[in-house]
């Protein structure tokens, strides 16, 4: 019983390690991709003022359902 156990828990193991490789190497791709996007960012201060007109309109009940960039 013993050995079984062994082995499930070996087996486990290694399928963590190819999911933690598997994603790893998904998430340096993603980051990659970002890090070569040409196209243009949003500043810091255009997110900042979006995000206090959705918070002031929810505030007033105004608040409605806004398209992303």
């Amino acid at each position: 019983m013993a050995l079984a156990n062994f082995w499930t828990k070996v087996s486990r193991n290694t399928s963590v390690a190819v999911e933690a490789t598997s994603y790893d190497a998904w998430l340096r791709a993603r980051v990659q991709a970002a890090l070569e996007d040409a196209r243009a960012g949003t500043s810091q201060f255009q997110v900042m003022q979006a995000a206090q007109a959705l918070i002031d309109a929810k505030r007033q009940g105004q608040f409605k359902r806004c398209a992303g960039p």
